[in-house]
Formats: structure tokens, sequence, C-alpha cells
């Protein structure tokens, strides 16, 4: 019965995902070895900041998600028939890998994760070598989250995925963290997170049940997680301790979907999220926090 609910649900997702404003913007941003930035635009495709701040458009489609490949192995790679539509590998220095249905990651083992709902029960994360082999690396524990009469649901999909230099992937529901040991094994790394003093943006005025909604996410050297909280207009960071405080807010119709480490900096992928039928209505920009804890905007895309 609840993979009959799981699936029911899933195509449910699925037709909101893309119209009406029950669709949400991208999350994926990426830096690559050199310090260039790139991020999606679910309105346009990808863009490039490079370190002189220049903002250019670059190849690569309007998808939600994007991982990076820095050895390059995937590139050129001729991706299983399942992925195909569903995934764009782009380029060479770097390789970019974009998904458009579901998150995705790059591991410490340089194997694509991604996720797979099952007919015959939860979701499972699958690991994808460049060889073209791929095999189950966990399986997800059951989860729930409130709907939209306030009802309670399985949790039937993850909404943010990535990967530490450990061997142990993150992802987000919409009010935890959960954690994927290198053996597959899954333990809760945050549960019901809430942000303090919690501002909607306008598209989301209307949800309130889906708070904090987390999405991207990205881990730190020390195993500090951060993680964009979508319907609260913030960023988060949870130490290993399971502690959670607020590093960045946003204002203006601004909220932040999707983070990336830099060194001791922090990337934080933007988007002015307003209510809208159409996705090239929500603009994109980025952030940078660094280290001594100044903010800056470092680019905005304009659609004039």
């Amino acid at each position: 019965m609840r993979s009959l609910t799981c699936l029911i649900l899933l195509c449910l997702f699925t037709c909101f995902f893309f119209s009406g404003v029950q669709a949400h913007p991208g999350s994926g941003i990426v830096v690559d070895r050199s310090g260039d930035i790139y991020f999606v635009d679910t309105g346009a495709g990808v863009w490039k900041i490079d370190r002189a701040g220049s903002l250019e458009r670059v190849e690569g489609p309007a998808y939600h998600w994007m991982a990076i490949d820095r050895v390059g192995g995937f590139s050129g790679v001729r991706l299983p028939r399942s992925l195909r539509g569903d995934v764009s590998v782009v380029g060479s220095n770097p390789t970019l890998i974009a998904g458009g249905d579901f998150p995705l990651t790059v591991g410490a083992d340089r194997a694509m994760y991604y996720p797979q709902a099952a007919a015959d029960g939860p979701v499972r994360i699958l690991r994808l070598k460049p060889s073209g082999s791929s095999s189950v690396f966990a399986t997800l524990p059951d989860a729930f989250e409130t709907g939209p009469e306030g009802e309670r649901l399985p949790a039937c999909w993850i909404h943010g995925l990535a990967a530490d230099s450990g061997g142990s992937l993150y992802y987000t529901e919409r009010r935890a963290v959960r954690r994927i040991n290198p053996n597959g094994t899954v333990s809760l790394f945050a549960g019901d997170v809430t942000v303090p003093h919690c501002s909607f943006p306008p598209a989301l005025q209307d949800d309130p049940h889906l708070a904090p909604d987390l999405r991207g996410l990205a881990v730190a050297p020390d195993g500090t997680v951060y993680v964009a909280a979508s319907a609260c207009s913030a960023l988060l960071a949870i130490a290993p301790t399971g502690d959670v405080s607020v590093v960045l807010r946003a204002s203006d119709a601004w909220s932040p979907m999707g983070v990336a480490v830099a060194g001791a900096d922090l990337y934080v992928l933007e988007y002015r999220y307003i209510a809208s039928d159409r996705r090239e209505d929500w603009l994109p920009r980025v952030r940078k926090v660094a280290k001594n804890g100044t903010v800056t905007v470092v680019a905005t895309v304009s659609r004039r």
C-alpha cells in the first residue's frame, strides 16, 4: 500500500514540478578546482562566474540539480537508458552533470549517486560507475512529510544529495537531513529542523506546511553540513553534533536554494522566488559568505 501511495504522490509531484507555483527553482551550484562557479538557472540554463567575477552563459540544460566530476570520468560516457533525458553530461574540464528530475552527486570514489523510486518498496540510492555498471548503494528508511492539507504522508522522494570526502552521502527531506555511511547504512543527522523567525518567500506564503523545505546542501571538510531552507529564506549550518544555526538570511523575495563549499568560503545560490507560473520569472543570484562572515553578491542574472 505504501509503495502504491508513493507512486501516486510521485506522479502528482512530477505534474506540479513543471507547472504552476508548486514548481520550484533549481539548487545546483558547484565550484571547480580553478575557483570558477557554475550554477543552474531553471529559466535559462547554466551560468559560469569566473574568478574575475564575469558572468556568462555556458552549455547546459535548464535543469534543477547539478554535480561536478572534477576528474572527467563521466565525460563522453554513454549513460544507461533509464537516465537519458533526465541527466545531461556537459564538458570535460570540468565535467558538469545536470539532473532534471532528481538530485545527484559525485562521491569520493568518483561514482555518481542518484535516487530511484521503486514500485515495490522505498526509495533507493543507486551508484553508477564511469564504466557504466550500477548497483544499489542504500535503501532509504521510511519517512513522513506534511501534505498540502496538513495530512501526514510518506516521504517518497529526496530534495537534495551531497557527498563528503570520506565516502558518506547526505540527503534532505523537507525537515531533516540524513547521512548514508560508506557501508550503505542510513542514520539521522538532524531531524525536525526548524528556523527561528522563518520568513516565507512570496511563492510559498500560501504553503506554510512546507517549512523549512530543506533542499540543496554541501558538506565542509570539518563535517558541518550547510543546507538551504528554501521556505524560510535562510541558509543553515548543521554541526556534526546536530546543532543547527542560521548562517545567512535573504529578504525582498530572495531565498537560498543551493550551496557550495570552496575552501573556507560558501557560495549560495538564491532565487527571487515570486509567485509565478513562468520559471523565467525566477531570477537567480549567487552570494558569497566569507570565512569572516562578510556577505557579498557575486553575480545576479537579468532577463533583459
